[in-house]
């Protein structure tokens, strides 16, 4: 996979060193140990993607597609087989949210083994979010 140039290294490079903790009103309830990791992109051309799940329910995302980045944080929930990237200030994730989307607006996955599987819109396009073995 080719990336679109220092800029996502820049981001990789924040997502890795992120401290700052979304706390929406109310906090985000503790996470399931078993999905908290650091997760990363696959099978999507041309877009970087990582995911980093804390162990307090709180999320840091990002994504590079060409010269559209996206970023946010806020509280992860498992519900039956799906995972729910719930950024600060909204009260649901999208289910619709695409690489082309200015800001974020959320993220459901599909809990399949240690990976974490983006429908992408419902268009049956999908990539697959891995996680770390470290």
């Amino acid at each position: 996979m080719r990336y679109a140039g220092a800029g996502i290294l820049v981001l990789l490079a924040a997502l890795a060193g992120c401290t700052r903790t979304a706390t929406p009103p109310g906090g985000c309830a503790p996470g399931n140990p078993v999905y908290v990791g650091h997760y990363y992109l696959e099978g999507v051309r041309e877009v970087g993607s990582e995911i980093l799940l804390r162990p307090d329910g709180t999320f840091a995302f990002m994504l590079a597609y060409g010269a559209n980045d996206q970023s946010g944080l806020g509280c992860w929930t498992v519900g039956g087989a799906t995972l729910s990237l719930v950024p600060e200030g909204r009260s649901a994730a999208s289910r619709m949210h695409t690489p082309d989307n200015r800001g974020f607006k959320g993220l459901v996955l599909e809990v399949q083994g240690r990976d974490l599987v983006w429908d992408i819109a419902g268009s049956g396009h999908r990539g697959r979010y891995r996680k770390s073995a470290s």
